[in-house]
């Protein structure tokens, strides 16, 4: 029943009320019309409550997918080069380090920078090649990272990094299953890459490319 309803039912009760008591004073039946109104809207009121509170209830999702591209970049020395223009000082970046075995090293991302002090991949003869549009270079700062050090950097990684028989993984995606990180040299610079699994299987996740300027002995598959 609505409370429109029931409001008609009162109303319908008090007539009758009046009817059958003519030899009461009318202030009584006016007080007892008020009465009953007002305790069947006690009556309704929380049953109406109810119903609403017994609706089911939406919550959003919290999962959020971790974006790839965005938040993983590549470093040499301490300095990282990434696709994100507006990473905040502080915040935790895993540094993948290349090597055999690899290695994991924590930092954070420092100032933005514009310049080669510092910051090898922007030094004459590379800048040009390096700082293409989209890609944003940072210090990293709070690292045990020596200048010749290269590697793969993830700004607040979804999963923490493990070791494992030499090589660096974690599940970057979410689904289950780990992603690992490889390099390789081409002709005049580096290739950074991750895998699913296992390297150099399949198409890798995330490609990217450091030119260093000068001739080397190519080593990818």
């Amino acid at each position: 029943m609505g409370i429109e309803d029931a409001l008609a039912t009162a109303e319908g009760l008090h007539e009758h009320t009046s009817m059958n008591s003519r030899f009461r004073p009318s202030f009584r039946d006016s007080r007892g019309a008020k009465r009953l109104r007002a305790a069947m809207l006690l009556l309704i009121l929380p049953t109406t409550s109810c119903r609403r509170g017994s609706e089911p209830t939406t919550h959003p999702t919290n999962h959020e997918v971790f974006p790839l591209e965005r938040r993983t970049g590549w470093f040499h020395g301490p300095c990282l080069a990434i696709s994100d223009a507006n990473l905040a000082r502080g915040t935790a970046v895993d540094l993948v380090v290349m090597g055999e075995p690899q290695s994991v090293l924590q930092g954070q991302v420092g100032e933005q920078r514009s310049s080669p002090a510092s910051c090898a991949p922007l030094t004459e003869g590379r800048r040009s090649h390096n700082a293409k549009p989209g890609t944003f270079f940072y210090d990293l700062e709070g690292t045990k990272l020596t200048a010749t050090d290269m590697g793969v950097g993830i700004v607040a990684a979804p999963q923490e990094l493990t070791v494992v028989n030499g090589l660096a993984q974690t599940d970057l995606n979410s689904d289950g299953g780990p992603e690992v990180f490889s390099s390789c040299a081409t002709t005049e610079g580096i290739n950074f890459a991750i895998w699913t699994e296992k390297p150099y299987q399949g198409t890798p996740l995330l490609s990217r490319y450091y030119y260093l300027g000068y001739d080397m002995q190519p080593t990818c598959p």
